[in-house]
Parts: C-alpha cells; sequence; structure tokens
C-alpha cells in the first residue's frame, strides 16, 4: 500500500493548525476562518438561521478545491450567505484533531456535574489547559459567535442554538462518535463558551471573571 501523499502547500482543509501556520508566516488564525467569519460579519449577522441553513454539496466541494489549490474564493460569486457559513463548519469538522482537542473531551462532559454558579470557573479551567494556539484559534472563532448571538433578535440564533450547531464541531471523542448522552454536556460548554465570551475568556484574576450565571443555565 502506498504512503499517504503529502498535502498541498496550499492546502486548507483537513491540517492540522500547525501546518497551516508554517505554511501562513506564522499567522495564528487559519484564512479560511479569518475570511469566513470576516464575510459572515460583514454581510450575515441578521440572517435568519445562520449557520443551520445548508447548502449545496458540490458547491462546498468546489470551494474547498479553490481553496486547496491557493486560488481565490469571492463568496459574493455565490449569492447564499449560508455558503460561508457552511464552509466554516466544514473547515472545523475536518480539522485532524478537534480544535477543544481529543484530550479535552472527557474533562468537558463533566461539566453538567459541576454546580451551575461554578461552570464558568471551570470553563475556564479546561481552556487554560488547552495548546495556546488552540486557545487563540477558538477565542476568535467563540467571539465571533457571541456576536452572531447578540443579534439573535433577527438571526433566531441564540447562544443555545449556535452551541447545537457548533458542539460536535469543535469536540468529538479520538475514537467513534459522540453518543447521544454526550451531547447535553457537549452542548452546554458550547454555549457556556459562547454566552459568557468575556468571563470565559478572560484571565482567571481578571475581576470581571467572576459574576453568576444567568438562569437559562443554571441548573441543567
Amino acid at each position: 500500500m502506498p504512503p499517504p501523499r503529502p498535502p498541498l502547500p496550499t492546502q486548507q482543509f483537513g491540517v492540522s493548525l500547525q501546518y497551516l501556520k508554517d505554511k501562513n508566516q506564522g499567522e495564528l488564525i487559519p484564512p479560511v476562518l479569518r475570511f469566513t467569519v470576516t464575510y459572515l460579519r460583514e454581510k450575515g449577522l441578521h440572517t435568519e438561521g445562520l449557520f443551520r441553513r445548508s447548502a449545496s454539496v458540490h458547491t462546498i466541494r468546489e470551494i474547498q478545491r479553490l481553496y486547496n489549490q491557493g486560488k481565490p474564493v469571492n463568496f459574493d460569486d455565490y449569492g447564499d450567505i449560508h455558503v460561508p457559513a457552511v464552509i466554516l463548519k466544514t473547515f472545523l469538522r475536518e480539522l485532524p484533531q478537534p480544535l477543544l482537542t481529543f484530550r479535552a473531551y472527557e474533562q468537558i462532559l463533566g461539566i453538567t456535574s459541576v454546580e451551575s454558579s461554578l461552570r464558568v470557573t471551570r470553563c475556564r479551567q479546561i481552556l487554560q489547559s488547552l495548546p495556546e494556539h488552540n486557545r487563540a484559534v477558538l477565542s476568535y472563532l467563540v467571539g465571533f459567535l457571541h456576536e452572531v448571538s447578540r443579534e439573535c433578535i433577527f438571526n433566531r440564533m441564540n447562544s443555545s442554538n449556535l452551541a447545537c450547531v457548533f458542539g460536535l464541531n469543535l469536540i468529538w471523542p479520538s475514537q467513534g462518535a459522540s453518543s447521544l448522552s454526550a451531547l447535553v454536556p457537549l452542548n452546554l460548554f458550547t454555549e457556556l463558551l459562547i454566552e459568557y465570551y468575556e468571563k470565559v475568556f478572560s484571565t482567571p484574576e481578571a475581576p470581571e471573571a467572576r459574576g453568576e450565571l444567568s438562569t437559562s443555565t443554571q441548573g441543567r
């Protein structure tokens, strides 16, 4: 059996964060993530059902091919705001290791057993254990999702709805698929990251890191 072919120097999907950093002059935020977030922030924040709708599989594969070949992508050409949203999710899902890492999977599953008033602190502890690069990329992404949730009166995507979409794109086990019972803690953890973005991603000593949870995520 021949060895697997090495990725193209311009490969964007299915390669590690480190590979993308090395091929992009040390830039921490992967180009696909930066391009899609920038586009959606400018043109998609008020789109109802953002990240929930699907897009043409053919179109998504075509855009992936362009990105992987180092060719320019202009999302205006496709006339569908859900295309860059699906591309963003696809990028996360095709990472060799989830953004939250395999190592954190069991810790995240334990979030439901933590007293509700201590969950933000526990989230912050888990994030502190991530590699610095993963944490930087996660902060960039979740900061944007927090912005999306603040426009939920228009887009109907509050932190809970976004968590249902992104939970399994941010974390999955190293073997097999997540069980149905794992979805509750995985989605709750993701919701906490989005809802309490400033608190979760601040340093532990920061005074704004302390505060009570809203009733929406207590007692789950």
